[in-house]
């Protein structure tokens, strides 16, 4: 199934959605570069970070525990005693957050030489999830590993690796791509409007030598053909970070011509 949009689809960034999204994105992402890598000494591997929070939606464990304090007190006619009742007890619930990303090694040597993340609501909206990507970044920069990162999620705070001003000078721009080439003093970004197709991004590996090319258009469409986004998204109702008036007009007359809107 191909994606209704020529670019980015805006109804993909809903949290429910993006975290299945994001995980089959990983793979076409490893799928797309692996060729590249190997005939070059390379070799990309996903990886994974996970932390618990507490659920702020709908999220249920499959088992709650119920306590319900089962107790018989003696009468005691002698002795007048203020005795509490107990209430049920119920297991906290916690939620693990798990977050994929991809890294290239050196095969040779083993050592780690680039990282790509794919920004997720998390990063942006969880602070906990927030200061785990902020860790990251900083652990990329002393080890002195390029990073690539693609934010596709509109909502949120700037959690790029580049100024926020410096980004704010490239408006108007829907996604952003940054890329962190070490010992470089130059910013590398491709600004993304939502009606554009995504670009073919410069993917750095070791110092002097010639960048590896990802297709953001392609890893996303294969990401999309193989999950159930289709039938899983309602496209009769506006996406998760509403649209302005022109580009929901445009979105609208896309999906009633494909039939994804009545």
């Amino acid at each position: 199934m191909t994606r209704p949009f020529p670019g980015m689809d805006p109804w993909l960034e809903d949290a429910s959605v993006w975290a299945g999204f994001h995980d089959i994105l990983i793979v076409s992402t490893v799928e797309l570069l692996q060729p590249q890598l190997r005939a070059r000494g390379y070799y990309a591997n996903p990886g994974e970070r996970l932390w618990p929070v507490e659920p702020r939606r709908p999220i249920y464990p499959d088992v709650a525990l119920i306590r319900r304090e089962q107790t018989t007190k003696p009468a005691r006619e002698d002795v007048a005693l203020l005795e509490p009742d107990e209430p049920v007890r119920v297991q906290q619930s916690r939620v693990e957050v798990h977050e994929g990303f991809v890294e290239i090694f050196d095969a040779v040597g083993g050592r780690l030489v680039t990282g790509i993340e794919y920004v997720s609501p998390a990063n942006k909206s969880d602070r906990e999830g927030r200061s785990l990507y902020q860790r990251k970044q900083e652990e990329m920069r002393d080890a002195g590993v390029s990073l690539v990162e693609i934010d596709f999620i509109r909502r949120g705070p700037h959690v790029l690796d580049v100024p926020e001003e410096v980004v704010e000078q490239l408006r108007p721009w829907d996604y952003l791509v940054n890329t962190v080439r070490r010992n470089s003093t130059d910013y590398e970004l491709y600004p993304i409007k939502l009606r554009d197709r995504l670009p073919k991004i410069r993917i750095p590996l070791k110092s002097g030598e010639e960048d590896a090319v990802l297709d953001l258009q392609e890893a996303c469409q294969r990401a999309y053909a193989i999950g159930p986004y289709p039938e899983r998204i309602n496209y009769n109702s506006p996406p998760a970070t509403l649209l302005s008036a022109d580009d929901a007009a445009w979105a609208d007359k896309i999906l009633r011509d494909k039939g994804l809107r009545t």
